[in-house]
Protein backbone atom coordinates (compact mmCIF):
# COMPACT_ATOMS: atom_id res chain seq x y z
CA UNK A 1 0.00 0.00 0.00
CA UNK A 2 2.77 2.54 0.95
CA UNK A 3 5.25 0.91 -1.45
CA UNK A 4 2.50 1.85 -4.10
CA UNK A 5 1.65 5.03 -2.57
CA UNK A 6 5.31 6.15 -3.01
CA UNK A 7 5.22 5.02 -6.72
CA UNK A 8 2.48 7.07 -7.46
CA UNK A 9 4.80 10.20 -6.27
CA UNK A 10 7.96 9.80 -7.87
CA UNK A 11 6.88 8.13 -11.04
CA UNK A 12 4.08 9.92 -12.00
CA UNK A 13 3.48 9.18 -15.68
CA UNK A 14 2.81 12.46 -17.54
CA UNK A 15 -0.42 12.24 -19.25
CA UNK A 16 -0.89 14.20 -22.61
CA UNK A 17 -3.78 14.46 -24.98
CA UNK A 18 -2.58 12.80 -28.15
CA UNK A 19 -5.28 13.09 -29.64
CA UNK A 20 -4.76 16.50 -29.58
CA UNK A 21 -1.29 16.07 -30.66
CA UNK A 22 -2.77 13.92 -33.58
CA UNK A 23 -5.20 16.35 -34.25
CA UNK A 24 -2.57 18.78 -35.28
CA UNK A 25 -0.38 16.74 -37.27
CA UNK A 26 -3.12 15.70 -39.58
CA UNK A 27 -4.09 19.57 -39.41
CA UNK A 28 -0.62 20.12 -40.90
CA UNK A 29 -1.05 17.53 -43.21
CA UNK A 30 -4.05 18.26 -44.61
CA UNK A 31 -3.05 21.84 -45.21
CA UNK A 32 0.00 20.35 -46.96
CA UNK A 33 -2.41 19.10 -49.41
CA UNK A 34 -4.38 20.95 -50.20
CA UNK A 35 -4.43 23.05 -53.53
CA UNK A 36 -3.84 26.50 -51.70
CA UNK A 37 0.07 26.25 -52.16
CA UNK A 38 -0.55 25.80 -55.83
CA UNK A 39 -2.71 27.95 -56.63
CA UNK A 40 -2.16 30.74 -54.40
CA UNK A 41 2.13 30.86 -54.40
CA UNK A 42 2.66 28.67 -57.43
CA UNK A 43 4.10 26.12 -55.48
CA UNK A 44 4.67 22.38 -57.20
CA UNK A 45 2.19 19.57 -56.69
CA UNK A 46 4.97 17.32 -55.57
CA UNK A 47 5.52 15.11 -52.98
CA UNK A 48 8.82 16.82 -52.21
CA UNK A 49 7.08 20.38 -52.17
CA UNK A 50 4.16 18.93 -49.49
CA UNK A 51 7.01 17.35 -47.34
CA UNK A 52 8.74 20.59 -47.17
CA UNK A 53 5.52 22.47 -46.30
CA UNK A 54 5.14 19.93 -43.45
CA UNK A 55 8.46 20.40 -42.44
CA UNK A 56 8.12 23.90 -42.38
CA UNK A 57 4.90 24.27 -40.10
CA UNK A 58 6.60 21.21 -38.20
CA UNK A 59 9.41 23.80 -37.80
CA UNK A 60 7.46 26.41 -36.57
CA UNK A 61 5.83 24.39 -34.15
CA UNK A 62 9.54 23.07 -32.65
CA UNK A 63 10.75 27.04 -32.11
CA UNK A 64 7.26 27.85 -30.49
CA UNK A 65 7.97 24.56 -28.11
CA UNK A 66 11.58 24.93 -26.56
CA UNK A 67 10.74 23.87 -23.06
CA UNK A 68 10.93 20.74 -21.25
CA UNK A 69 7.67 20.06 -21.01
CA UNK A 70 6.64 20.91 -24.59
CA UNK A 71 9.40 19.17 -25.79
CA UNK A 72 7.86 15.75 -24.94
CA UNK A 73 4.37 16.96 -26.86
CA UNK A 74 6.98 17.56 -29.91
CA UNK A 75 8.41 14.36 -29.39
CA UNK A 76 5.03 12.54 -29.66
CA UNK A 77 4.32 14.58 -32.79
CA UNK A 78 7.49 13.51 -34.53
CA UNK A 79 6.63 9.71 -33.73
CA UNK A 80 3.04 10.28 -35.25
CA UNK A 81 4.43 11.40 -38.15
CA UNK A 82 6.84 8.93 -38.82
CA UNK A 83 4.03 6.43 -38.18
CA UNK A 84 2.01 8.18 -40.99
CA UNK A 85 4.68 8.47 -43.20
CA UNK A 86 5.13 4.30 -42.63
CA UNK A 87 1.29 4.08 -43.09
CA UNK A 88 1.51 6.16 -46.34
CA UNK A 89 3.90 4.48 -47.96
CA UNK A 90 2.30 0.86 -47.11
CA UNK A 91 -0.98 2.19 -48.38
CA UNK A 92 0.56 3.44 -51.72
CA UNK A 93 2.10 0.12 -52.04
CA UNK A 94 5.98 0.15 -51.32
CA UNK A 95 6.99 -3.03 -50.09
CA UNK A 96 7.58 -4.21 -46.45
CA UNK A 97 11.40 -4.31 -47.38
CA UNK A 98 11.30 -0.73 -49.16
CA UNK A 99 9.94 1.35 -46.34
CA UNK A 100 12.02 1.20 -43.27
CA UNK A 101 14.59 2.40 -45.89
CA UNK A 102 12.65 5.26 -47.36
CA UNK A 103 11.58 6.29 -43.96
CA UNK A 104 14.63 6.34 -43.08
CA UNK A 105 15.79 8.53 -45.42
CA UNK A 106 13.12 10.88 -44.94
CA UNK A 107 13.73 10.87 -41.59
CA UNK A 108 17.44 12.23 -42.32
CA UNK A 109 15.85 14.91 -44.22
CA UNK A 110 13.76 15.94 -41.66
CA UNK A 111 16.41 15.81 -38.87
CA UNK A 112 18.90 17.86 -41.43
CA UNK A 113 15.79 20.41 -42.50
CA UNK A 114 14.87 21.18 -39.01
CA UNK A 115 18.94 21.83 -38.50
CA UNK A 116 18.75 24.17 -41.33
CA UNK A 117 15.71 26.29 -40.15
CA UNK A 118 16.81 26.52 -36.79
CA UNK A 119 20.49 27.69 -37.78
CA UNK A 120 19.65 30.20 -40.45
CA UNK A 121 16.79 31.65 -38.65
CA UNK A 122 18.39 32.28 -35.31
CA UNK A 123 20.04 36.04 -36.78
CA UNK A 124 16.51 36.65 -38.57
CA UNK A 125 13.59 34.69 -39.44
CA UNK A 126 13.09 36.36 -43.00
CA UNK A 127 16.29 34.07 -43.84
CA UNK A 128 13.74 31.51 -44.09
CA UNK A 129 12.78 32.80 -47.27
CA UNK A 130 16.30 31.16 -48.66
CA UNK A 131 15.21 27.81 -47.65
CA UNK A 132 11.97 27.85 -48.88
CA UNK A 133 13.16 29.50 -52.45
CA UNK A 134 15.94 26.30 -52.44
CA UNK A 135 13.86 23.80 -51.09
CA UNK A 136 10.10 24.20 -52.48
CA UNK A 137 10.61 26.20 -55.44
CA UNK A 138 14.19 24.52 -56.68
CA UNK A 139 15.00 28.10 -57.06
CA UNK A 140 13.10 29.09 -59.72
CA UNK A 141 10.30 31.58 -58.54
CA UNK A 142 8.57 34.83 -58.67
CA UNK A 143 9.65 36.75 -56.14
CA UNK A 144 6.23 38.03 -55.60
CA UNK A 145 5.15 34.23 -55.14
CA UNK A 146 7.95 33.71 -52.90
CA UNK A 147 7.28 36.65 -50.78
CA UNK A 148 3.88 35.92 -50.05
CA UNK A 149 4.31 32.60 -49.08
CA UNK A 150 6.62 33.54 -46.47
CA UNK A 151 4.08 36.31 -45.35
CA UNK A 152 1.90 33.10 -44.95
CA UNK A 153 4.36 31.31 -42.88
CA UNK A 154 5.22 34.60 -40.87
CA UNK A 155 1.57 34.97 -40.35
CA UNK A 156 1.05 31.38 -38.93
CA UNK A 157 4.58 32.17 -36.58
CA UNK A 158 3.45 34.82 -35.15
CA UNK A 159 -0.24 33.69 -34.17
CA UNK A 160 1.71 30.23 -32.65
CA UNK A 161 3.83 32.89 -30.30
CA UNK A 162 0.71 34.76 -29.32
CA UNK A 163 -1.17 31.53 -28.66
CA UNK A 164 -1.76 29.10 -25.63
CA UNK A 165 -0.30 26.08 -25.99
CA UNK A 166 -4.27 24.69 -25.50
CA UNK A 167 -4.70 27.24 -28.35
CA UNK A 168 -2.31 25.71 -30.75
CA UNK A 169 -3.25 22.06 -29.89
CA UNK A 170 -7.09 22.23 -31.68
CA UNK A 171 -7.90 20.62 -34.90
CA UNK A 172 -7.61 23.14 -37.25
CA UNK A 173 -4.48 25.96 -36.10
CA UNK A 174 -3.42 25.83 -38.94
CA UNK A 175 -5.70 26.91 -42.12
CA UNK A 176 -5.97 27.84 -45.61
Amino acid sequence: MILNSLKKIFFKKKNYNTKKIKDILNNIIKISNSNIFNQKFNIPNTFNSKYEIILILIFLLHIRFKNEIDKIKMQLLYNYFFEYIDFSLREIGTGDLSVGKKVKSLAKIFSFRMQQYKKITESDFVNIKKLIKKNIYNNNIKQKNLNNFYNYILKHHKKLNNSTSNEIFIKNFFHE
